[in-house]
């Protein structure tokens, strides 16, 4: 696979997790469940939308869990995979996708950069006011369903 997520950064991914489980910020439960959905559902791809499939390394996964909103519903990876419904370029040959899904009667949207060896680097659950600004700002389209 390409780049090993979190280069660069001085923490690496597994240890930021282990502070803020240490720190109190974040339940071993909840690392234990996301890395059991890595195991039977994510390590193997997502396939989106278009047909492409999207890989999560380990560190990927530990990176996205930061967000409470996430490792509390760590099944929002797989949801917003699934849900995507643009991409558009990003300098380096990354790529910014974009996701909605209906969650508990509640719309729920997600932008996801991918990586150009088609893992994914971070997601980051949005609204639709950010929805709009990073479809005026961002990239041409890549891919819209």
């Amino acid at each position: 696979m390409g780049p090993k997520s979190g280069q660069g950064s001085a923490e690496p991914p597994r240890e930021r997790i282990e502070r803020l489980v240490a720190e109190g910020l974040m339940p071993w439960a909840a690392v234990e469940q996301a890395e059991r959905l890595w195991q039977e559902r994510l390590r193997h791809s997502v396939t989106m939308p278009n047909g492409e499939q999207v890989w999560i390394t380990l560190d990927d996964l530990y990176h996205v869990i930061v967000d409470s909103r996430i490792w509390r519903h760590p099944e929002r990876i797989v949801r917003a995979l699934e849900s995507v419904f643009e991409i558009r370029a990003l300098e380096h040959g990354r790529r910014l996708a974009f996701s909605r899904w209906y969650e508990g009667g509640r719309e729920r949207l997600a932008a996801l950069v991918l990586y150009p060896d088609r893992t994914l680097r971070t997601m980051h659950l949005i609204d639709e006011r950010r929805l709009r600004r990073y479809t005026r700002k961002v990239g041409e389209v890549v891919w819209r369903q």
